[in-house]
């Protein structure tokens, strides 16, 4: 009698132990997924990252610029037989590297401006890895006002291996801005102000939705382009399989 009371005590004292040890169980596993996801954002990427040298000086664009109906900057002619979208964040090292590679290749001379590919560029900043993913895409937007996004565009992605190590990366974001061209007062103005706040969280937004996980991811007239060695040359071999035959002459 004594020893089944004391049994039936001892399992009553145990149970709130293994409630407690339950929960603490669920917010384990609550943590490792969250940890789990930031981690398969900052890894589900190009692995082609080993291009850290500076941007090829790019004179001016000799190509059409502008926005397209849905809100996003392009560069190209509106009507060239070949559309790419590029979704990237300007904190992220393989954007970068695509863009250098991009520049090295003179992608811009042998496919923009020669009307056969129109390239547009859909902001998607990991705003969970990247500190500065959010605000460099808004300074981007407001470099637009002074037509200077492309100017910009490079500028940022050229600096980053300075600014994303920094612990204060605004000021050299800043000066790296300032010194492409643009006005600096106005550019912080257009910050302070939030104009591109709501932009950027749309594109963003339209990102996941698209069902996107990693920069950068490219579509070439709809249709994902899969990095599996350079950047510029896979690039330019899909745009050169969608050309015409006329146009590959």
């Amino acid at each position: 009698m004594t020893s089944s009371t004391r049994s039936g005590k001892s399992q009553r004292r145990n149970q709130p132990t293994r409630s407690f040890k339950m929960f603490y169980l669920g917010l384990g596993l609550i943590a490792v997924l969250g940890i789990g996801f930031v981690l398969f954002q900052a890894l589900s990427k190009p692995a082609s990252v080993s291009n850290t040298g500076p941007m090829p000086n790019q004179a001016g664009l000799n190509a059409p610029v502008g926005k397209t109906d849905d809100n996003y900057w392009y560069k190209g002619k509106p009507d060239a037989p070949v559309k790419v979208e590029i979704y990237a964040d300007y904190e992220c090292p393989a954007c970068r590297s695509l863009e250098v590679e991009l520049a090295q290749a003179n992608f811009d001379g042998l496919y923009v401006e020669t009307g056969k590919a129109q390239v547009i560029f859909r902001e998607f900043p990991l705003k969970t890895i990247h500190k500065s993913a959010q605000l460099t895409a808004e300074i981007a937007r407001c470099a637009g006002d002074q037509n200077l996004f492309w100017p910009i565009h490079n500028a940022l992605f050229d600096s980053q291996t300075q600014w994303a190590k920094s612990l204060g990366p605004k000021t050299q974001i800043m000066a790296a801005v300032e010194q492409a061209g643009a006005d600096r007062q106005q550019i912080e103005s257009c910050i302070e102000a939030g104009t591109y706040t709501g932009v950027i969280n749309d594109a963003y937004d339209a990102a996941v939705e698209r069902q996107l996980q990693q920069t950068p991811t490219v579509f070439v007239d709809g249709q994902q382009v899969n990095f599996e060695t350079d950047f510029a040359k896979t690039l330019m071999t899909a745009v050169d399989a969608k050309l015409p035959a006329s146009s590959n002459n």
